[in-house]
């Protein structure tokens, strides 16, 4: 006759295996989900960093070395600039603003509307 053995009262351990392995791979989710917002908040700033590079900033610094061969005609004077990025053309309005003899105020933005101006010389 074989005898039986008592119930072992090891029981319930697969339950909380389950659970233990549910919270790590969600707390391991929540780092990798906020490493990856990190990283796209990173190359978002990188992008724009290069798009004003390439925009605004290379524009403001044509129109300060064109200055530098000479001074505009009037104390404030405006001009037209199109500027292709590589990617789109864009008409810049650029201001140059006597500040004192000899030096300028040199502003470069976008205005769509600055299609009415003398285009900015290659030399002044």
């Amino acid at each position: 006759m074989m005898q039986r053995r008592p119930p072992s009262r090891r029981r319930g351990y697969a339950m909380l295996v389950v659970m233990l392995l549910i919270l790590t791979t969600t707390a391991m989710a929540a780092v990798h989900a906020r490493q990856l917002a990190s990283a796209l908040r990173i190359e978002q700033a990188r992008m724009r960093s290069e798009s004003r590079a390439r925009g605004p900033m290379m524009v403001l610094a044509l129109a300060c070395q064109r200055i530098e061969t000479g001074n505009p005609t009037n104390s404030s004077v405006s001009y037209q600039y199109s500027h292709h990025d590589g990617v789109q053309t864009t008409l810049y309005r650029i201001t140059y603003q006597s500040v004192d003899t000899d030096k300028w105020d040199v502003t470069a933005e976008p205005d769509p509307l600055a299609g009415s101006l003398p285009v900015l010389p290659d030399s002044f």
